[in-house]
């Protein structure tokens, strides 16, 4: 027994040697991974902890955005708050994952990398599970355009970062961890093998590529990601007080001009061979002046005021193309202002919408919500807002009272993202295939019902 205290001491000196040496691994890991940010350090700040390296930044890249947009749903470029618990996020030292998950079928909500510059960069395939947002004329030349949030980000490898910050190191970090490189090796070497995610194993270990093709960028995850409610959990909320605007047929965005950095910013389209602009200024309590001119030269101002507390990301609407949904924000000219804002408490993680409405849904109260109960639900919800008609008027429906059920109030702030077509007519069949698609991505042991773990938060 004479040996035990020193045997034990022996141990506590092997395992803090141990504990030294990750935290020492960790720490070169994340000076390594520093290298990729620091021509941005001006706008981008990191910082990292034994687990994760983090990222702030406003979202605003300093190359020109939105022109050649053909596509266009009026949103415009707003500073976002990615900093503190609201920054990017993701592991130091990447695990394989044993399930590797493809960008095919999953991650059709928020962003699945993180650019050298502080921008997201989010699935190529929108959130209808099909369009590919580059052939779909949605982007810029540099590959981005700006979600519901008034939230630029990519939706392709930015390889114009390139210019700036070299070859050598990566372009973005995916969000399970590790690295993306252009089109090229850092050596220069073309790419060779990538795999069905756009990466391979070489010398410097496990790295995606981007290719001009789809998937443009890590088509998936090789590593660890916890999806939750179709996107990598947890995501950066991003914020704008004024609600998502509907697409703007026939429009192609000609210019985009910074007047004054992180303040004011001039947008230039034509439609039907006019001329129109958007110029807007953020004001110093944090709303936005919109002044629209339109081919004329007529001006139509509308000033969106935000209410802290209420946002989306992981807190309020977001859907699968959109960086954080906007809170309910109002124009000065008309009822009060709301949403958006500032931020709201720190993000965490979400419980699933099925679950956190799973007592509305058991309508029969046996503790399970089945396939049954769900469509349902999304019949009478349906049946209720359309008022007999064969779809939902996506410009009356605003107006019109919430209906009861929980699957109603989803479809009253959700509408734009259950629109699959865009064509502002929300079918009964549009909301059934959304509500029942994220119904089998709960439905874990596929038995066409909620039970047990499946409505565990």
């Amino acid at each position: 027994m004479k040996g035990q205290p020193i045997l034990i001491l022996a141990l506590f000196a092997v395992s803090g040697v141990a504990g030294g040496y990750h935290a020492l691994q960790s720490k070169q890991r994340a000076n390594e991974i520093q290298k990729t940010f620091e021509k941005y350090s001006d706008t981008v700040k990191t910082r990292s902890d034994e687990t994760n390296f983090y990222v702030e930044s406003n979202g605003i890249p300093d190359h020109p955005m939105m022109i050649g947009i053909t596509a266009w749903q009026q949103q415009v470029p707003l500073p976002q708050k990615y900093t503190g618990a609201n920054a990017w996020q993701f592991p130091l030292n990447p695990v394989p994952a044993k399930n590797p998950l493809s960008a095919k079928d999953h991650f059709f909500r928020g962003a699945i990398a993180i650019a050298a510059n502080g921008v997201p960069i989010f699935n190529p395939i929108k959130n209808d599970g099909r369009t590919d947002t580059f052939l779909a004329g949605e982007l810029d030349k540099y590959g981005g355009h700006c979600g519901r949030s008034d939230d630029y980000h990519y939706h392709i490898a930015p390889v114009i970062l390139q210019e700036k910050i070299g070859t050598k190191v990566p372009v973005a970090y995916a969000l399970d961890g590790y690295p993306i490189y252009g089109y090229t090796e850092p050596d220069g070497k073309t790419p060779k093998d990538l795999d069905q995610f756009n990466g391979h194993t070489t010398s410097i270990g496990y790295h995606y590529h981007a290719t001009k093709n789809y998937p443009y960028i890590n088509g998936g995850f090789h590593g660890e990601v916890t999806d939750r409610d179709g996107q990598v959990d947890p995501q950066p909320r991003a914020q704008s007080p004024r609600p998502a605007m509907p697409p703007l047929r026939g429009a192609k965005i000609t210019d985009f001009k910074t007047v004054n950095p992180l303040k004011s910013y001039s947008l230039t389209y034509t439609i039907d061979g006019a001329t129109e602009k958007v110029n807007y200024e953020i004001l110093a309590d944090g709303s936005v002046k919109f002044d629209y001119v339109d081919r004329n030269g007529a001006v139509r101002t509308e000033t969106y005021r935000g209410r802290p507390g209420r946002g989306g990301g992981n807190g309020g609407r977001k859907g699968p193309d959109q960086g954080g949904g906007p809170g309910q924000g109002g124009p000065d000219k008309g009822g009060p202002g709301g949403g958006g804002g500032q931020l709201g408490p720190p993000p965490g993680p979400r419980k699933p919408w099925f679950v956190d409405h799973a007592k509305e849904l058991d309508t029969n109260k046996d503790g399970e919500v089945s396939t049954q109960e769900v469509i349902d639900q999304c019949k009478e919800s349906f049946k209720q807002y359309s008022q007999g008609a064969e779809f939902i008027d996506m410009e009356k429906l605003p107006k019109l009272p919430t209906v009861r059920l929980a699957i109603g109030g989803f479809i009253k702030v959700h509408a734009k993202e259950l629109d699959m077509n865009s064509d502002g007519k929300l079918t009964e069949k549009e909301i059934t295939d959304s509500m029942m698609r994220m119904f089998r991505k709960q439905d874990k042991n596929g038995d066409g019902k909620l039970s047990g773990s499946e409505l565990e938060g």
